[in-house]
């Protein structure tokens, strides 16, 4: 008997879906687009999208983050990156 275990990750562009509850932050995406990383960056709406990227850890084992919101932030971008 043979048996054959195929893994394989999707590599095409998803969006992250969103939800507020109780000032949490829930981000979600697809089950095949697991393995993917999450990556944040905080800067003020003037400075916008920068370079400076952090992976948001563990997130590249799931499908699902939950962060806390932390209203001194001036604002705070997500991607998801493979």
């Amino acid at each position: 008997m043979t048996v054959t275990v195929t893994y394989g990750v999707n590599t095409s562009r998803t969006n992250l879906v969103f939800a507020i509850t109780n000032n949490q932050l829930t981000l979600s995406w697809p089950t095949d687009h697991t393995g993917w990383q999450l990556q944040a960056q905080t800067n003020t709406l003037s400075v916008g999208i920068g370079a400076n990227w952090v992976n948001v850890g563990g997130s590249s084992g799931t499908n699902r983050v939950i962060v806390p919101i932390n209203l001194t932030n001036g604002s705070v971008f997500y991607r998801l990156v493979y």
